[in-house]
């Protein structure tokens, strides 16, 4: 009788299948919209817009999401406090007033308090003297 130990055999199959072959890329990374700034002391800034509110105004006794006080001289302030909010919604962006003094404006034309105004890549929305153009990177 013979007392040996049969190994078992392992044997690979290399990849035939060309979808086995294939790299799968890695997906894009989500588009983020973006405000940045045409007009105003600080050109080519960009404000990102998180999902949510996002309150633009000028910084002082209550905290905003886009700070515009470095954006307008000190002669010439005409951004309110609690100026305008963008909020971000999916795929959607949307700019509502809230009831400044001086109004935000879309492509020339204003948007009212209470009314939000649904922005596209492109549109230049200004809040006091400054300027910015709704883009998505």
């Amino acid at each position: 009788m013979n007392n040996q130990l049969v190994e078992p055999v392992h044997l690979t199959t290399p990849a035939t299948d060309p979808a086995d072959l294939a790299h799968t890329p890695a997906p894009p990374p989500p588009l983020r919209p973006v405000l940045v700034v045409l007009r105003g002391a600080r050109i080519a800034v960009e404000y990102p817009l998180y999902a949510g509110r996002n309150v633009a105004g000028r910084f002082s006794d209550k905290p905003v999401d886009i700070d515009l006080t470095a954006q307008e001289s000190v002669d010439q302030i005409w951004c309110s406090r609690n100026h305008a909010v963008f909020v971000a919604e999916g795929a959607s962006v949307y700019v509502e007033d809230l009831n400044s003094l001086n109004g935000t404006w879309v492509n020339g034309l204003k948007v009212l308090p209470g009314q939000p105004r649904a922005l596209k890549p492109g549109d230049v929305v200004q809040i006091g003297t400054v300027q910015m153009k709704f883009t998505v990177r």
